[in-house]
């Protein structure tokens, strides 16, 4: 019986999808072409409408419309509604570093994070971090770097402040690093399995 529920399952998961693309695509095509029909009627001369415009027609009012609002509207709301959380205490915490974080898997802040690093905690024990300021004066002579380490699913992290001789530099690019340490080091891992069976 388990076996009837699964292969249920796995139809369902693959007809689902399938079903629910082509029904919305043909949910707009009916929408465009009734909506956008008789304005284009009336604008053509006689005999050029023909059908399928519309839906053209559609898609082309939708990419304009797109760029009109990504440069205009999404931009200056975008602005007014992060100035607005950056006064909720608590929400401007964990917004700004959810922020960061999106930002730095996808690519946009790795600039900010100059290099990875391995960091001995204690003996054995290593972590990796990420430079986040080489040029870190506290005071006491010592040759200190800042190195933040963020938690593995979660949205935090810790700043220290360390002797640059207890990092060691890790040749890795600041997304894969940051990747690995967001999972858990799981994915990779999956990935490894995952291969070995295939192989």
């Amino acid at each position: 019986m388990s076996s009837v529920s699964q292969a249920f399952t796995r139809g369902l998961l693959f007809a689902l999808p399938l079903a629910i693309t082509f029904g919305a695509l043909y949910w707009f095509f009916n929408w465009s072409e009734s909506l956008l029909s008789q304005p284009l009627q009336f604008i053509l001369p006689q005999g050029w409408y023909v059908t399928g415009m519309g839906l053209v027609f559609g898609l082309v009012l939708i990419f304009l419309l797109g760029l009109l609002v990504q440069a205009y509207l999404i931009k200056h709301l975008f602005c007014f509604m992060e100035s607005l959380l950056e006064r909720i205490p608590l929400v401007k915490t964990l917004y700004g570093s959810s922020k960061d974080i999106l930002r730095l898997l996808g690519g946009e802040g790795q600039g900010e994070l100059q290099k990875v690093v391995l960091v001995t905690l204690h003996e054995d024990i290593r972590m990796i971090g990420f430079v986040t300021n080489e040029q870190v004066n506290m005071g006491m002579g010592e040759d200190i770097i800042a190195v933040y380490l963020p938690l593995s699913y979660q949205v935090g992290g810790h700043l220290l402040y360390l002797p640059r001789d207890r990092c060691e530099p890790l040749d890795m690019p600041v997304q894969q690093a940051m990747q690995q340490v967001l999972t858990g080091h799981i994915r990779q891992s999956s990935t490894r399995e995952s291969r070995k069976r295939n192989g």
